[in-house]
């Protein structure tokens, strides 16, 4: 579809950009409510999460606790008596009974405390003997408190000891509250959602649906027991949820502590408001996209005929002429640019007029630039007269200045050319070097090596005189040296190095925006800008310096085409 009238590019274009402003508006909304409560909840999750883990903590610990009682130097009888099978099974479960009033193991958290020692098992209240799995589970992971189940609405925590104070070895059992320990990790700030303890196997140690402990988690990939909380969301039994998991804080301590905190929460309970705010809002930006779509039809037809009336008018100005009557009426932007438009032709038709004169103008103006060729002339007469009369006066010193003089603006003019050859551009700073030891004896001594070919080369005139005069003025300020200046062709590039031996600077990395002084002369700034303009950006200079060693200026230039001098 081809879009000629202006009306309908108008209508195109607005309703394309609001479109992308009202998607991008979107976007921003979407993606800063998705951030901003993606924070919040990782930020309440994780809080979640540190309590979670301090109130298991805190069991652990009480354990852990509790297990250092038990087998302290103090209890060393008692201990040995319990592992001698040589006694009888009432004696050792005397000791045991004795030992365990000793430690105070009824605490609040517990609700059984039991020994196996080799064949036998001792109990302060009847707790069910764990299963042979269980067993060989703690027995392969010595020294480590670990959970081994449930019995009779306990969590069973172990460990198995050997090798301590005593001539002993056995599996300590602590029967602790499940519903304690449930109700720890479901406190009433939790939210929508539960939490529930596991080993990090998979193996369920206590959860809210008392059928689950034991079991072991089919959902173990979002279950990652790392050491920091992981954020995840995942769909579970049809139901999209939150889901938090952390290590507990012992994983890495003494006992090696094993278990996983995780925490499942309802996403609906978090996201279901602000997926229907969002909602609310693409319904309100479509109704307004669609309001503005309509209005900016009758708008682009109101604005398209007046746009054809002034089309016409320009398509009818083929002859150059003064500038017809207005066709517009309204007093809108169209009409004054009808106006503009109007005072633009009749300018065109005076500028054409005009021009005819210019011409002859111009033939003037040619003839006097003829003439004022001559004025240099005058200059270079005026400086051979004061040289002679010096050589009269018998003063070589002013005759050698003033021949200098006239030798340098010979050159520096030349005809009004731009371009000059490398040899006379190397004259010419010869010829201002030998004015300034006239003025400074013995201040600076020149060196110059320009190779044959280089030398015949043509070069924007005026290049090196500006970087000499900063040798001059800087680097001898306060010594006598030398300036070495070299030329050479480097494939189709010119190379003129000016290097001195003078007391040298830090280069600024500003040093080519150096502007002319209050006592005139170009500056590096216009020498590079000059260089820049006529060659290109992959020319100018470049400056290197060193304090007491002297400086380094390198012109790189481009050859040029005999056509373009």
């Amino acid at each position: 579809m081809k879009l000629k009238h202006i009306s309908t590019k108008f209508i195109f274009a607005f309703v394309g950009i609001l479109t992308a402003v009202f998607a991008v508006l979107m976007a921003v909304l979407y993606i800063g409510f998705r951030v901003t409560m993606n924070n919040y909840i990782r930020e309440d999750c994780y809080s979640l999460q540190g309590e979670l883990d301090g109130a298991v903590t805190e069991v652990v610990n009480e354990s852990a606790y509790l297990y250092g009682r038990l087998v302290s130097t103090a209890n060393v009888t008692l201990l040995n008596e319990i592992a001698d099978s040589s006694l009888p099974d009432e004696r050792r479960e005397e000791s045991f009974a004795e030992l365990c009033a000793r430690t105070g193991a009824d605490g609040e958290y517990f609700n059984d405390l039991a020994l196996i020692a080799g064949d036998s098992y001792f109990s302060i209240g009847g707790g069910d003997v764990p299963s042979s799995a269980d067993l060989e589970y703690l027995s392969s992971n010595r020294n480590r408190m670990l959970f081994l189940g449930s019995s009779g609405g306990s969590i069973i925590m172990g460990i198995y000891s050997s090798g301590g104070v005593a001539d002993f070895s056995g599996y300590f059992l602590f029967y602790m509250d499940e519903a304690r320990i449930n109700q720890m990790c479901n406190p009433a700030n939790a939210g929508e959602g539960y939490s529930f303890l596991m080993r990090s196997d998979g193996y369920i140690v206590s959860h809210v649906d008392s059928s689950l402990v034991g079991r072991v988690v089919v959902y173990s990939d979002l279950y990652n027991p790392a050491a920091a909380p992981e954020y995840k969301t995942a769909v579970l039994d049809g139901v999209r949820s939150i889901i938090v998991t952390s290590r507990t804080e012992l994983l890495n301590t003494r006992y090696g502590f094993d278990s996983v905190l995780v925490s499942v929460l309802d996403y609906e309970y978090y996201f279901g408001d602000m997926d229907m705010m969002i909602l609310i809002v693409s319904m309100v930006c479509l109704a307004a996209l669609a309001a503005a779509t309509v209005t900016a039809v009758v708008r682009a037809r109101k604005l398209s005929r007046p746009l054809v009336l002034l089309s016409g008018k320009i398509s009818s100005a083929n002859q150059l002429a003064p500038a017809p009557p207005s066709v517009l009426s309204e007093g809108d932007e169209l009409t004054q640019l009808e106006r503009t438009y109007d005072k633009m032709m009749n300018r065109i038709f005076n500028l054409v007029e005009k021009s005819k004169e210019d011409m002859l103008l111009q033939r003037k103006l040619e003839l006097e630039s003829l003439y004022m060729q001559i004025n240099p002339h005058f200059l270079y007469n005026t400086l051979d007269a004061i040289s002679w009369m010096a050589r009269i006066k018998k003063q070589p010193e002013i005759d050698r200045l003033v021949m200098n003089l006239a030798k340098f603006f010979r050159l520096f003019l030349h005809g009004g050319d731009k371009f000059v050859t490398v040899a006379d551009e190397v004259e010419m700073i010869k010829s201002y070097l030998e004015i300034d030891a006239i003025r400074f004896p013995g201040r600076v001594s020149v060196h110059d090596e320009v190779e044959e070919e280089a030398s015949h080369e043509y070069i924007l005139k005026l290049i090196l005189q500006p970087i000499i005069e900063n040798c001059i003025k800087y680097a001898f300020a306060s010594k006598n040296g030398n300036i070495y200046i070299r030329a050479r062709t480097e494939d189709e590039d010119i190379i003129l190095e000016v290097e001195d031996d003078g007391e040298g600077f830090d280069v600024p990395d500003d040093v080519l925006e150096i502007r002319p002084s209050m006592e005139g002369g170009y500056g590096l700034k216009n020498v590079n800008e000059r260089i820049r303009l006529q060659y290109g950006d992959g020319y100018g200079l470049t400056v290197s310096s060193k304090k007491g060693e002297g400086t380094l200026v390198i012109v790189r230039l481009k050859k040029l085409p005999p056509e373009s001098i």
